[in-house]
């Protein structure tokens, strides 16, 4: 099982979270830029005060509700959320075509993502469906809607409708770094629903490796996360207490990355799933020594 490492030199850094615009230029140093870097670059809680005092507009609603929701302020998210996402009840409402659909769609797909944290999974997917149809032709709106609808029927445990909408995901999937480390979540998680532990670890360090390519601290967090789980249940088939062990170091990589960005849901789960890793270590040992001396013994 390969082992998270330091960017392979030479290694293309995935493509940048901010698209370029079409006139060619680059988005500028406003404190909406700098929040969006906080948010996917540096500690969600930094993005709050640099949005303070930025006019309510769609991209800064987005951005605040999704630095919220990475915080676990679900409630708080939703409040920002859903004006932004222009929706009367589970009804969308009527968009204007360019910026704004844009981030109407992906407001939608925050709502469903923080829906689905909560294991709302239905609610979860009807924001999602409303987000792909707001996104017209944005790719990144798109990938984004797409991986909310790909989670949604994984948390369902409906591996036919997941593999349907993981196909659909696929053709968008290198649309950003971003998307790609998402992406990686949804497939180890896929594989996981399928039996295919193997599988789901290799997923998984594809997006722990795109992550540490990006610099993005809070999505490597997220990534080992995944990673330590998928290399658990690597070990659970194969009975293997070293490969405990090493489920246990990547998921206190992801405790320690999470507590430093505050990005306190995947600290929390981080932090029971290495504790539960820890007791298999030592009864897979004790299950191992028991056999070897039965072994002996006979």
């Amino acid at each position: 099982m390969p082992a998270s490492s330091e960017p392979v030199p030479g290694a293309r850094r995935p493509p940048s979270p901010y698209p370029r615009p079409a006139n060619g230029k680059r988005r500028g140093d406003t404190p909406v830029d700098r929040a969006e870097r906080a948010l996917w670059f540096g500690r969600p809680a930094r993005a709050l005060p640099l949005l303070a005092p930025v006019p309510a507009g769609p991209r800064s609603a987005w951005l605040r509700g999704v630095a919220l929701i990475a915080l676990g302020r679900y409630g708080a998210a939703d409040e920002v959320l859903l004006p932004a996402a222009r929706l009367t009840g589970s009804v969308p409402g009527r968009l204007r075509p360019g910026t704004d659909q844009r981030y109407v769609s992906l407001a939608r797909s925050a709502l469903g993502s923080s829906a689905r944290q909560r294991g709302r999974y239905e609610r979860a997917a009807e924001l999602d469906a409303a987000a792909l149809a707001a996104a017209g032709s944005d790719l990144e709106a798109r990938a984004d809607a797409l991986v909310g609808l790909t989670a949604d029927a994984i948390g369902a445990g409906d591996r036919g409708l997941a593999e349907c909408r993981w196909a659909a995901l696929a053709e968008v999937a290198g649309t950003s770094w971003r998307t790609a480390v998402r992406c990686g979540w949804v497939a180890a998680e896929l594989s996981l629903l399928s039996d295919l532990p193997e599988n789901a670890a290799d997923a998984a360090y594809r997006a722990v490796r795109c992550a540490e390519m990006a610099q993005a601290r809070r999505h490597l967090a997220k990534s080992l996360l995944f990673y330590g789980v998928s290399v658990r249940e690597v070990a659970r088939r194969q009975a293997v207490a070293p490969l405990f062990r090493s489920a246990a170091v990547i998921l206190r990589r992801a405790e320690r990355l999470a507590a430093a960005v505050e990005a306190f849901p995947v600290w929390g789960v981080a932090c029971r799933l290495r504790q539960e890793t820890l007791k298999e270590v030592v009864v897979t040992g004790e299950a191992v020594a028991q056999n070897t001396y039965t072994t002996i013994a006979s």
